[in-house]
Parts: C-alpha cells; sequence; structure tokens
C-alpha cells in the first residue's frame, strides 16, 4: 500500500471544505451588503414629499424577500398618500407592461423620480445587473 494514498483521499476533502467555506462567506457578505442597501433605499424615501405641481408623498416604505438566492422576488414596497395618490393603481410598477392601468402624465413624471431614486440607492449597493421590483400603491389600497 502506498503512503501517497491518504493524501489522495484528504486533499479533495480539504479543498473542498475550503471552497464551501469561501463561498458561504463570500454569499453572507454579498447578502448582507443586498440588505443594506434595501434599507438605505427606504430610508432615503420614508416621509419624502414629492416636488413639482402633484400632491404626492411617501407614506410607508418597506421590502420583502429573499435577497440571498433570488434577489429578483424581493419587492420594495411604496405606499403613498396625498390626494393624488387615489390615481396610483394598485401595485403600480414604473416599468409595468403596455396597457396596464397608468396614472395621469404628472403623478406618472413624479413616480419615476421616485423610482430612480431608488435606483440609485439600490446600484451604490451592489444590485447593478438585477434589482428587485419597486411597486408603488395609494395608502387607500391598504
Amino acid at each position: 500500500m502506498s503512503p501517497l494514498i491518504p493524501y489522495f483521499i484528504l486533499s479533495p476533502v480539504i479543498a473542498g471544505g475550503l471552497a464551501w467555506w469561501t463561498l458561504t462567506r463570500l454569499g453572507k457578505k454579498r447578502n448582507a451588503r443586498a440588505k443594506g442597501s434595501l434599507d438605505a433605499v427606504v430610508e432615503k424615501l420614508r416621509g419624502q414629499k414629492v416636488l413639482g405641481a402633484v400632491d404626492l408623498f411617501v407614506q410607508d416604505v418597506s421590502w420583502s424577500g429573499d435577497t440571498e438566492l433570488s434577489p429578483q422576488n424581493c419587492r420594495v414596497r411604496v405606499v403613498m398618500g396625498g390626494q393624488d395618490a387615489s390615481t396610483i393603481p394598485t401595485r403600480f410598477e414604473v416599468e409595468s407592461a403596455p396597457g396596464a392601468p397608468r396614472p395621469p402624465a404628472d403623478v406618472l413624471a413624479a413616480l419615476r423620480a421616485l423610482d430612480a431614486q431608488a435606483t440609485e440607492a439600490l446600484k451604490s449597493g451592489g444590485w447593478s445587473w438585477q434589482r428587485p421590483t419597486v411597486a408603488f400603491e395609494p395608502a387607500t389600497a391598504r
């Protein structure tokens, strides 16, 4: 029996353990960074008043979903208040499909500005190639 047999058995086990530990650690760091950028979006948008001719303000912001394995399943929910909030369809996404219900043009422009701010905060936190869904809804739709 060759004295090298234990090395042939142990080296793949050690290499596999080291690779698993490294990937787990990288995944935890990425997940923490993603959650931190989502929290930054919440802080940036919460209580913000929309400038312009519309009467809109951000009443509540929250996020839910999985950030580690499937970021596209993560959702940011922005609840809007004000007189013009009633014109926003329930769970409205700025990049919604053609033919979907849309708010008036001035309200849509305000929501696009908020969506751009959320996108910038997400990109700074590592969501550059895919991002969670940012959905707007009126406060009365709760």
